[in-house]
């Protein structure tokens, strides 16, 4: 008599069944993601457009999205289309916010590390930064002080230009990180109205500061972009302490 076959276990089963579709096209563009195809902040083309590039229907294309949207790769942009998240998801998100809104410490300490990861990134943009990439810093530095433009623009202008730097440096992990802090920090310093409390003094310090950081790496100066980018988030960190202390109640 000859021994019964051992039964498949589930785990098994589901390892050797073939993916579907959706899964596939789900796991092609998170590896996207990871590679640095799509950055946090960057839309995703159109249904049909993925459709069409990935010869898939456009069922499997909306399931796909739907499961990353799940997982907090993704989410839905008001009026249309699809926007790449931090991969550490919205959650982390709110709950750091709700952890610095309302603490000048805590806010001191995100900003301190904030310091110590971007010194990195700065000197790591002038070794690795390309051609494009500091040609797209330049851009980005012209539009955030672009003098047309009012000052209650000042802090969505200014984050696309660190991103650009994080972009420059070529690390996606350090890209996707910063694109949290820098959310969470955006988010707290307007809620506590920071903003409102700078005035063209600031904007000027701010102006040369950012001069200094893009022309450091631009030079392809590793020593130069990372002081440079010490000195200005050190000025920043001593602004918020300043403001705080003389923020009327």
């Amino acid at each position: 008599m000859q021994p019964a076959k051992p039964v498949p276990s589930s785990d098994a089963v589901d390892a050797n069944r073939p993916k579907r579709i959706a899964d596939q096209v789900a796991d092609k563009l998170l590896d996207m993601i990871t590679a640095g195809v799509f950055l946090p902040g960057d839309r995703l083309p159109g249904e049909r457009q993925l459709a069409e590039d990935m010869k898939v229907s456009r069922v499997s294309i909306r399931a796909a999205l739907q499961k990353l949207k799940t997982r907090g790769y993704l989410r839905a942009v008001q009026g249309g289309g699809t926007e790449v998240l931090s991969s550490t998801g919205i959650e982390m998100d709110t709950a750091m916010t709700d952890l610095v809104r309302d603490s000048l410490n805590n806010l001191r300490d995100l900003q301190e590390i904030r310091c110590t990861l971007e010194t990195w990134r700065a000197r790591r943009a002038a070794i690795n930064a390309s051609d494009e990439d500091i040609e797209l810093l330049r851009i980005a530095y012209r539009q955030a002080h672009d003098p047309r433009r009012a000052p209650k623009y000042r802090a969505d202008d200014d984050h696309p230009l660190h991103m650009m730097i994080g972009r420059a440096s070529g690390s996606i992990i350090y890209y996707h990180v910063m694109k949290m802090l820098h959310d969470v920090l955006q988010a707290a310093l307007t809620e506590i109205r920071f903003n409102n409390l700078s005035g063209p003094s600031f904007d000027r310090m701010v102006q040369e500061h950012h001069y200094a950081i893009v022309e450091a790496i631009a030079a392809r100066d590793p020593d130069a972009s990372e002081k440079a980018m010490s000195e200005h988030l050190q000025a920043v960190i001593k602004y918020f302490t300043l403001s705080a202390v003389n923020k009327p109640n």
